[in-house]
């Protein structure tokens, strides 16, 4: 895998789902079980950040000097690189929910620094990926499931900023720094980022739904391992939709993030009933996209081939 330069994308699945786990500790409050949860998942969290910085920066330089990529070749795979940042400072917020004073400090000064770094990284990647979409075609129709990645990273720097704000208003209330003035600021900036990212994902979201409808028009989108991008983006717009009907007290948010709810739960059945299947038969393994790249390599190269027979071979006779 480390050759491939396509499948290192993919490591940074592997913070993201320790994130997955350290949400649902928090969420179902399971610490109330034995209190040395708390401190178990505060542990894993710290391996979660470790992990995390080196996919979005060993990674990066990794990928970077092995090979020569062109504004064609991105895709909103490239945020899954950098979107582990955004989704490790979320977590650290709902685990310093649970911590003592002195250490949730510390977990809110290192999740705020992992936002900082997240945030402009996703930033630039998805300057790319814009302008990849604007100047070239849209992704083969075999990865343009792929289209709704963007929407996640770009979503999880709203629900890190807006927990984070909640979190940092209640520690430096309890803190001995006298800092509590910059509570209510923390909060309020919390929201402000939160409702602009809300925003850019209804655009993400529409312009993905749009891509997908106008490449099922000229063919079948087949199912590959690329399907499973869809979960991952609507579960983080459905956190995000959540946290902001809780703070602003909209039904209209509130309803939304049901819908999502369901949404996501049909999703999770579809693709979990289609890999069983894929896997059974062998169609799920590969890489999307890459078939189709080496067969155009094939016949670019027969065509070069025939031309070269073709030509005279009595010109300078």
């Amino acid at each position: 895998m480390r050759r491939n330069p396509r499948r290192m994308l993919h490591y940074g699945a592997i913070p993201m789902a320790l994130g997955t786990v350290l949400t649902g500790i928090s969420e179902f409050q399971i610490y109330e079980m034995n209190h040395a949860v708390v401190y178990i998942a505060w542990s894993i969290w710290w391996i979660s950040v470790v992990l995390a910085a080196a996919a979005s920066v060993l990674l990066i330089c990794l990928i970077v000097s092995r090979e020569t990529r062109s504004i064609e070749s991105v895709t909103g795979a490239w945020l899954l690189l950098v979107a582990p940042l955004a989704v490790c400072a979320s977590t650290g917020a709902s685990i310093a929910d649970y911590l003592p004073t002195d250490l949730a400090y510390i977990t809110l000064i290192v999740s705020y620094a992992l936002l900082g770094s997240g945030a402009p990284l996703t930033c630039c990647i998805l300057v790319l990926y814009v302008t990849r979409i604007t100047t070239f075609k849209l992704p083969p129709h075999d990865a343009i499931v792929t289209s709704f990645i963007p929407l996640g990273p770009a979503g999880q720097i709203g629900v890190a900023a807006l927990s984070l704000g909640r979190i940092a208003n209640a520690v430096l209330l309890d803190s001995t720094l006298q800092l509590d003035i910059l509570g209510p600021t923390m909060l309020g900036a919390g929201v402000l980022i939160a409702l602009m990212s809300w925003g850019f994902c209804v655009f993400l979201l529409t312009h993905a739904v749009f891509s997908v409808v106008y490449q099922r028009r000229s063919a079948v989108i087949p199912f590959n391992i690329s399907w499973w991008s869809l979960t991952f983006p609507i579960g983080v717009f459905g956190s995000l939709t959540a946290g902001l009907g809780e703070v602003l007290d909209m039904r209209y948010l509130q309803v939304n993030f049901m819908v999502m709810v369901v949404l996501l739960l049909v999703l999770w059945m579809f693709n979990m009933v289609r890999t069983i299947a894929g896997a059974w038969t062998g169609s799920i393994f590969g890489i999307p996209s890459l078939a189709n790249k080496e067969d155009a390599t094939k016949e670019s190269t027969s065509s070069a081939v025939t031309i070269c027979d073709s030509r005279p071979t009595d010109r300078y006779v």
